[in-house]
């Protein structure tokens, strides 16, 4: 039996994992979270995790985590990850995501932890690809055009410091998009489907309000990317970066295109949309399509859900949280 230390366990992908792997392993869960933390993702396994008040700001109390858990492996998914407002606030984002990551690191040389850390990098590293240049493969040079995308390169490239001067075991991956249940419904699908329930439910008009909508994008249900993230601890070579995701034509999609499926979704008939400014990004990154070829040779993973798995869930999520007065 393993210890695993999960940051960001009461977030999106931290609760899935955790969910994933009390199913799937007799590991043993700790998680950390910020005392004021909101527990909703994960009160159904309360009674099987350890959760641990910290921040990844604070050094010393990741110090005293590591020394006190001793994990075997880290799955360091704690971040700032909405991506507008890292323009009017970067320095709170380079702070969590990269200095909160060298805490981290540290913590972990201080105390001599030989753990394994899977580390959580992003796409939208890669800013505006040249449509000649996708897919993305490992090599493509990365360009982040927003301050969330700057932050995690950072990010990145501390863990290859600590990996080159330390020996630090990181498998680096960048996860292309997730969705599913349980995203906030401040990213775009999480977001529609949240506006297509309150109009189902008599709690709001139309029309729904949207951003930018015709950036393209290839999406995975987040059970199949927590399960991606597991067995790349497994199987995967440590230093090394691995692209994660569904890339056939089946998951490729413009933000318009599953919108438009979620409107066919719903029980009204008919839901028109609106382009609001406040909810356009001063710069967007028109498409994130990757080649992920190099960690499916690797691990053999293959994504099990669909696109409309994806717009199902969500949907149903929203319809349940609203039911049952628990969406604010």
């Amino acid at each position: 039996m393993k210890k695993i230390l999960i940051t960001g366990i009461t977030g999106f992908v931290g609760s899935h994992l955790a969910d994933f792997l009390l199913k799937e392993t007799d590991d043993k869960i700790f998680g950390l979270k910020r005392p004021n933390s909101q527990l909703r993702n994960i009160h159904h396994i309360l009674d099987q995790i350890t959760l641990i008040d910290g921040d990844l700001i604070d050094q010393t109390s990741l110090i005293e985590l590591i020394r006190n858990v001793t994990p075997d492996e880290i799955y360091h998914l704690g971040a700032l990850s909405w991506v507008s407002p890292s323009w009017d606030m970067p320095s709170a984002y380079m702070q969590t995501n990269a200095i909160g990551t060298i805490n981290l690191f540290e913590a972990m040389r201080v105390e001599n932890s030989k753990a394994k850390v899977f580390l959580s990098c992003t796409p939208e590293e890669y800013g505006d690809v040249p449509k000649e240049l996708i897919p993305i493969t490992e090599e493509t040079r990365i360009h982040p055009i927003n301050p969330y995308a700057a932050s995690k390169a950072a990010q990145d490239m501390v863990s290859m410091v600590y990996s080159s001067s330390y020996n630090f075991p990181i498998i680096r991956t960048r996860a292309f998009n997730h969705e599913g249940p349980r995203r906030e419904k401040v990213f775009g699908i999480s977001w529609y489907a949240y506006q297509i329930a309150m109009i189902e439910n008599g709690l709001m008009e139309g029309p729904l309000k949207v951003g930018g909508i015709d950036d393209r994008r290839n999406f995975t249900h987040v059970r199949d990317i927590v399960e991606a993230y597991w067995i790349s601890t497994e199987k995967c070579n440590p230093g090394e970066l691995y692209l994660v995701g569904s890339e056939d034509d089946t998951s490729i999609y413009t933000f318009k295109e599953a919108l438009e499926k979620l409107i066919k979704m719903s029980t009204v008939k008919k839901i028109d949309y609106v382009t609001e400014k406040e909810f356009v990004r001063p710069t967007s990154v028109p498409r994130l399509i990757a080649d992920t070829k190099k960690f499916r040779d690797k691990t053999d993973w293959e994504p099990k859900k669909t696109f409309d798995d994806i717009l199902i869930d969500t949907l149903e999520y929203w319809r349940e949280k609203i039911k049952n007065n628990d969406h604010i």
